[in-house]
């Protein structure tokens, strides 16, 4: 029949490739995705201020205190008291300079917290680095295996189409019954919300890759990725000890709770150097105002740590110590547990894979060849035929399904690892 001639040919079109890549899309591999992220991030950007402004805080904490100048100068000159005469065309006047001492070495203290600081901030863009990594690659392995779903649905979409038009003008002759065209349009419906479902989802993946790699352009951005090199990644030579090491090793976020307990313990120094009172020293002049003119004096002023020896802060500090101390170990498990996880999920992931053979998928799409041309010469039902277009559409879903899985398996163990591992 006509009709399932024309349905027939679409299918062969289809898979000889009439759907090429769009012509207005972003073709990037994950290297370029990763180089553009890192150059153009604006959150990437703005966090490296951030470590500059941490740094500058170590070359505040190292000046010194100013030192101190105070005048004082009469406005109308009269007669002291003392010998009853005018005490020059300017009359009387002081002059007192003074500087604060900082004792306890408070300066080389704070220089010591200031680096501290500025040593967890560049932990701190290291574990958003790492972060975002993650986000980055998960969004573009799902659009990747996403768009290869997307594919085989536009396929089937675009032939169950041309085979409704056909039933349809077919049904009008009266040479096929109503209730075969109703299954193929209900039959087509679930495809349509499907893949409606399916670019939703290609759809936020895409908002997220364009704002971590500030595109503002109008292109999609279209993974470029080798599935071959793919297959051939694989889990040995790991073991849970290993990667747990490497972990402690690398992972931004226990060796900024490491850095955290260090500032807690390098702040309770500066806390108890706090409570030791600075010494201010002077020069003094008073030309008319003292006991004799022209008056030299020495000066030295200190506080009297009666009341207030900082006690307040220095209990904050211990007590801030044991909770870093906390923290840490809380890091520390969560970090362990997390690797567990992670290196299972992979193993399951990586073992679910090689139990497919590699060649079943490229099998399974040459059948349809011979379903099609059974359907044509009206060998098959058309319940059977779309029975197998349905089986055919979760086939190639799941394999999708379970290599983007696989890839989000190992790009999490990546993420809680703290650096490449597969």
């Amino acid at each position: 029949m006509k009709f399932l001639l024309v349905m027939f040919g679409s299918f062969m079109l289809l898979a000889q490739g009439i759907y090429a890549q769009k012509a207005d899309s972003l073709k990037l591999t994950l290297p370029e995705v990763e180089q553009q992220f890192t150059q153009k991030n604006f959150f990437l950007l703005a966090q490296k201020y951030n470590i500059e402004v941490a740094k500058a805080a170590i070359i505040q904490a190292n000046l010194l205190p100013n030192p101190n100048v105070s005048l004082e100068q009469t406005i109308i000159p009269k007669s002291t008291i003392a010998n009853d005469v005018q005490i020059g065309a300017f009359g009387q006047r002081a002059i007192q300079i003074q500087q604060l001492i900082q004792v306890a070495g408070k300066r080389n203290k704070q220089v010591t917290v200031a680096k501290i600081g500025a040593e967890i901030s560049e932990y701190q863009f290291s574990e958003i680095i790492r972060e975002l990594l993650f986000q980055l690659r998960s969004s573009f392995y799902q659009i990747h295996f996403l768009e290869k779903t997307l594919l085989m649905y536009d396929e089937e979409i675009l032939s169950i189409s041309r085979l409704v038009s056909a039933y349809q003008e077919q049904v009008q002759k009266g040479n096929l019954p109503q209730k075969e065209l109703i299954r193929l349009q209900s039959f087509l419906i679930t495809l349509q919300t499907e893949e409606s479902n399916i670019r939703s989802q290609i759809a936020d993946n895409e908002t997220t890759l364009r704002i971590l790699l500030a595109e503002n352009t109008t292109q999609f951005i279209e993974p470029v990725v080798d599935d071959a090199k793919l297959r051939t990644l694989d889990l040995a030579g790991m073991n849970l000890e290993t990667l747990i090491g490497s972990a402690n090793e690398n992972r931004p976020d226990l060796k900024m709770q490491e850095a955290s307990t260090r500032l807690a313990n390098a702040n309770l120094n500066l806390q108890k150097a706090l409570a030791k009172p600075d010494v201010t020293v002077g020069y003094s002049y008073d030309r008319a105002g003292n006991y004799v003119n022209n008056y030299h004096a020495f000066t030295v002023s200190m506080d009297l740590p009666f009341f207030n020896k900082n006690q307040g802060n220095i209990k904050a500090a211990e007590n801030q110590i044991e909770a870093n101390k906390q923290y840490f170990a809380q890091t520390t498990n969560q970090l362990e547990n997390e690797v567990l996880q992670a290196f299972t999920k992979a193993q399951e992931g990586e073992k679910l894979f090689r139990k497919i053979d590699p060649t079943y998928q490229d099998g399974f799409e040459k059948l349809i060849e011979g379903v099609l041309e059974n359907y044509q010469k009206r060998n098959l039902t058309l319940i059977e035929f779309t029975d197998f277009l349905e089986s055919y559409k979760n086939t190639v879903s799941q394999l999708n399904t379970l290599q983007s899985n696989r890839m989000q398996a190992f790009e999490n163990l990546n993420f809680v690892v703290g650096k490449k591992v597969i």
